[in-house]
């Protein structure tokens, strides 16, 4: 099950940032939907307004202090249903369904899930030297201007509570060249992003 904020202008005809999610139990071979839409097969659909291939506005202007924007999401399973919802924070009502995808697909992940990966990817096509940007384009720094970032990472227990994530229980892994992009984490950010990480880079001629 994978949930981001995608761009991609091949399929959407755009470069506008987009709320994304599939899923598969065999790496698509068999089972699945790559489709990054409200028509992805095995996604239940309940919001009108938020759904999978939504665009994301405003977004966030590298270097302004005051044009920040952050993007809330949760995965969690339904301790009664058993189902994996998809929820986005709403400043007026907490956070609010965006839809689900049923147990009955994910039939590997009923007693919860073993490994949480965070991260980013991007693709190339076959015929493409260059791999494109990751994030704002940026390599990782040292502040939450300038390059993406996931913060406030949590996870939730066998008893269904929150918990922090916490670095003992974290593996970086960065499968790239580092002039193309890379991850920096240093633990907790403070009250404010609290467990966070930064990544991304601007892509090119990575040899990947």
């Amino acid at each position: 099950m994978y949930f981001f904020e995608c761009v991609d202008p091949g399929y959407y005809g755009d470069t506008q940032t987009r709320i994304t999610g599939f899923w598969t139990v065999d790496n698509f071979q068999k089972t699945g939907c790559i489709n990054y839409n409200a028509h992805c097969s095995g996604f239940v659909q309940v919001d009108p307004n938020v759904f999978l291939g939504a665009a994301i506005s405003p977004t966030s202007v590298i270097g302004s202090r005051s044009q920040q924007f952050f993007s809330p999401f949760l995965v969690k399973q339904d301790q009664n249903t058993g189902h994996w919802w998809l929820s986005a924070h709403d400043n007026k009502s907490g956070y609010l369904n965006i839809g689900y995808w049923p147990k009955e697909i994910l039939t590997h992940l009923n007693q919860g899930a073993s490994l949480v990966r965070f991260g980013g990817e991007t693709f190339t096509p076959p015929n493409n030297m260059n791999s494109p940007p990751m994030g704002s384009g940026m390599l990782p720094q040292t502040h939450f201007g300038s390059s993406a970032y996931m913060s406030n990472l949590e996870l939730f227990d066998s008893n269904y509570n929150s918990i922090s994530v916490e670095p003992e229980f974290v593996t970086k892994n960065v499968d790239t060249n580092s002039n193309c992009y890379d991850l920096l984490y240093n633990g907790d950010q403070g009250s404010v992003f609290q467990q966070a990480f930064l990544f991304g880079g601007p892509g090119g001629q990575c040899g990947v």
